[in-house]
């Protein structure tokens, strides 16, 4: 162990083994769990208990986006500084989002939407709102969360896929990287100034702002570590330490934001590369992304069927199963011979690919 602690993220990136698929699997998992309080129970009952352990600060979901975005951070970096080619960066990061989401909304629209909506299907098929919730959250620019009469009785009524919201936010990091690039900004000194810039303006709480700056904190967080990748040392202590920050600045109830873009992007960047057995869970493919974005309309779905509040657990319990086997079909037969297009040699591209939120 002493030997592997002064292991730096240079010297580990450049092995094979890691934990990044279990930890984006898991991720995945915990917006499923998060999600299942105002889904399963409504969200005026049943407060999410990190919520009420961070006073306020974060949720669950939040966390696992936050995990999602710092893993990003390393690894997009990682790739454009490997291969900076825009075109071929551009069309990597397309053929990873756009696909799923496409066969998503497809589906979520045309058939869960006209199995549950209480509008004739006649209404709902020509209904305008119909094809925009398609057009508008395949865009990412305006999304839209309701589809006619679907949903409209349940315990957290209406949105349909409440999950998409993250997905410009990826998508926007994806570009501010490709800025950095092209313009020769991506620097590790100019990275830190950015990440404690962002910060500063976390504090502000500018409501035009929305949460860029406190995302912005995780994916830049990642994308500093990589940047300091020669300097940064996987260390159990620090590690700790990471832990013990990120205790206190929940039970004060302030600063949560900045420890997560931080002491956590440490430590999670710590655990993927952790030595486990959890190293090759992903042999079989990585899922995150399709449970990402199909796990909230199936647990509206589940909700729905239950025809009343249910427990959050139960929600929980009864949408993993089929939004998995959604996300495992989604993997075989459109994203992974998607991200098989790419007019790229295999070498040049990182071993592990970067996933979405």
């Amino acid at each position: 162990m002493a030997l592997r602690s002064r292991r730096t993220l240079s010297e580990c990136l450049e092995g094979r083994e890691n934990n990044l698929d279990f930890l984006r699997f898991a991720a995945a998992t915990g917006v499923i769990v998060s999600h299942a309080f105002p889904l399963g129970e409504g969200a005026a009952k049943a407060p999410e208990p990190l919520m009420d352990f961070t006073r306020g600060q974060l949720s669950l979901g939040l966390v696992c986006v936050a995990v999602f975005l710092i893993i990003s951070g390393v690894l997009i970096t990682r790739s454009w500084e490997r291969r900076p080619d825009v075109r071929g960066y551009l069309l990597a990061r397309t053929l990873r989002i756009f696909p799923g989401l496409a066969v998503s909304l497809l589906l979520t629209a045309f058939v869960l939407g006209a199995v549950f909506t209480t509008s004739p299907l006649a209404e709902y098929f020509s209904s305008k709102d119909t094809y925009t919730f398609i057009l508008r959250n395949f865009t990412l620019v305006n999304p839209q969360w309701m589809l006619p009469g679907v949903f409209e009785g349940n315990v957290y009524p209406g949105a349909v896929n409440g999950s998409l919201w993250t997905l410009k936010y990826e998508v926007g990091f994806y570009l501010l990287v490709l800025g950095l690039g092209v313009t020769r900004l991506l620097r590790k000194e100019l990275a830190l100034v950015g990440w404690c810039v962002t910060a500063g303006l976390s504090l502000l709480h500018i409501g035009r702002l929305g949460f860029w700056p406190n995302l912005g904190l995780a994916f830049g967080g990642g994308l500093v570590l990589y940047l300091w990748r020669e300097r940064v040392r996987m260390s159990p202590w620090i590690a700790m330490g990471c832990v013990l920050v990120l205790v206190a600045t929940s039970l004060l109830g302030k600063g949560l934001s900045i420890a997560m873009g931080s002491c956590g992007a440490y430590l999670v960047v710590y655990l993927a590369f952790l030595p486990s057995r959890l190293a090759s869970f992903g042999r079989y493919g990585d899922f995150s992304y399709g449970l990402y974005i199909y796990a909230f309309p199936v647990q509206q779905a589940v909700a729905a069927l239950m025809n009343g509040a249910t427990p959050w657990w139960w929600n929980a319990a009864l949408a993993f199963l089929p939004t998995l086997l959604l996300a495992v079909l989604s993997w075989r037969l459109v994203e992974h011979p998607c991200i098989r297009l790419k007019s790229v040699k295999p070498h040049a591209e990182p071993r592990v690919q970067s996933r979405p939120v």
